[in-house]
């Protein structure tokens, strides 16, 4: 796998995962003030993380990665 396609492929993990939390917040699918707390508390740092991967990329490629 060459280093595009595996970012690629962790930008597309983010993503994902990011979404399933959405869908668990706005599904009303939280029971307690706890779990929402560590819902936001990952989704905080996935888009952090994905924010400071993109921009690595860039800087390193010249590529964005934005869909």
């Amino acid at each position: 796998m060459d280093g595009v396609r595996l970012a690629e492929y962790i930008l597309k993990e983010l993503r994902d995962r990011q979404d399933q939390i959405s869908d668990q917040l706005s599904g009303g699918l939280i029971k307690t003030m706890e779990d929402y707390r560590f819902l936001m508390g990952e989704l905080t740092a996935l888009r952090s993380f994905e924010s400071d991967f993109k921009e690595v990329l860039r800087k390193t490629t010249g590529d964005s990665f934005d869909e």
